[in-house]
């Protein structure tokens, strides 16, 4: 029986950029920065000799991880991860006020896919305002304002 969430993982091509990015969004150094070349991570990631760079930040107001992952050896191929593409994926955060986040993130390097935060007008969320950016690697953030 699953009992909760651990962490989100998101494989980037410069760990030390994006954990940069990540220690001014989420107002704090990661909990963990470490090369991962223990034997088991060869196991679990089922990449012989493998070598991983990491970041994990804790997610402010939640016991959930955000773990950014270089593969070191073996290398990685970039894919298209611009969002609609399916087998990407978005990290989502929740703040009280969506215009100030809106002005942080942009000031951040995030580059905002629409001009202001949106209006939900309907669903279980309507009513609340939205707003998604790229990070400066290329992935997707989704801000939502509390209910």
């Amino acid at each position: 029986m699953l009992t909760g969430v651990s962490h989100m993982g998101f494989t980037v091509a410069d760990v030390s950029a994006a954990a940069a990015f990540y220690e001014r969004l989420l107002s704090g150094p990661p909990e963990v920065r470490r090369i991962y070349d223990a034997p088991y991570t060869s196991d679990q990631v089922g990449y012989p000799g493998a070598r991983l760079d990491i970041a994990i930040f804790r997610i402010p107001g939640s016991d959930v991880r955000l773990e950014l992952i270089q593969y070191l050896r073996p290398a990685g191929t970039p894919v298209d991860i611009e969002t609609r593409n399916p087998g990407t994926a978005h990290l989502c955060l929740v703040t009280d006020d969506l215009a100030a986040e809106f002005a942080r993130l942009t000031s951040l390097g995030a580059r905002p896919r629409s001009s202001a935060p949106v209006m939900i007008t309907s669903g279980p969320n309507r009513g609340r305002t939205v707003a998604y950016f790229r990070d400066p690697q290329g992935l997707t953030i989704e801000i939502v304002e509390a209910r």
